[in-house]
């Protein structure tokens, strides 16, 4: 019998429920994209910056100084979107990548900590998706998460251990690289692994996967112009959650839509 997912998407090159196949065509097609998001980042950045239309010390040239490094971790986390096919192993990396980090944070390492960070959150959030047995639960954590990150960063967990100073939320973030400006920037590792998550789904239920990672990689820029400009730290997965569901929004709608029926032919073993 033809798994729910196949059936769901007859006209499309995507795997079964656990078990993705990679459409290498897209992936290579994602790399390009991003390349050339980069690309733009940085010649914005050099164009801008050194010609000295834009002060370094400025809020703009802060935004163009943190932009490519922004774009180059999601870049890397997109890129590892392959790892999927490795299923449960993905929880092996992940534990490998834990101590990689911790190694990385001993020897003061930091380009191997956020690496090794990027890569934990990477397997975590691919293997999540694995997980998910409906477009319904995808919804579900998509609506969720943009509550809890709001609550978390101006009420909750994520406010309190910026404000105690006690240096815990270090060991929750990747430090990205940042350019031309004297500054530092940090991801929460939470955002990477949703931003996993979300690719995930993309192979598995057959949705839109070059434009769903550059429109998240786009939500994420958007939240790091909004923090620069309002002077305090802005919550980064409602903007990853909304840009996912617009990016997908019709085609999620159909399969949501359409999982009652499945269900039903399922349990009678049609």
């Amino acid at each position: 019998m033809e798994s729910r997912v196949t059936r769901l998407h007859e006209k499309r090159r995507i795997g079964r429920p656990g078990r993705p196949v990679l459409d290498h065509r897209a992936e290579i097609r994602s790399v390009a994209w991003f390349a050339a998001l980069g690309a733009l980042a940085v010649a914005l950045l050099a164009g801008l910056l050194y010609t000295g239309i834009v002060g370094r010390d400025s809020d703009v040239g802060l935004l163009l100084g943190l932009s490519p490094g922004m774009v180059l971790t999601a870049a890397l986390a997109s890129s590892l979107t392959f790892l999927i096919v490795l299923r449960h192993q993905l929880l092996l990396l992940a534990l490998s990548a834990v101590f990689i980090a911790a190694g990385g944070l001993m020897l003061a390492l930091v380009p191997v900590e956020s690496l090794a960070k990027v890569l934990f959150a990477v397997c975590l959030g691919l293997w999540i998706s694995l997980m998910l047995s409906s477009i319904s639960q995808i919804l579900l954590i998509a609506a969720l998460i943009i509550i809890v990150d709001f609550y978390s960063v101006f009420y909750g967990p994520t406010k309190m251990m910026i404000e105690s100073s006690s240096g815990v939320i270090d060991y929750l973030t990747i430090s990205l690289p940042v350019f031309g400006v004297d500054a530092a920037s940090r991801l929460g590792a939470s955002d990477i692994i949703f931003f996993s998550l979300f690719v995930g789904t993309t192979l598995i239920y057959g949705l839109r996967r070059e434009l769903t990672a550059i429109a998240m990689t786009l939500s994420l820029i958007g939240t790091m112009i909004a923090g620069v400009m309002l002077g305090y730290g802005v919550p980064a997965l409602p903007l990853i959650s909304v840009f996912f569901l617009l990016t997908n929004f019709d085609l999620l709608y159909r399969r949501f839509l359409d999982e009652p029926d499945e269900i039903r032919k399922r349990e009678n073993g049609s």
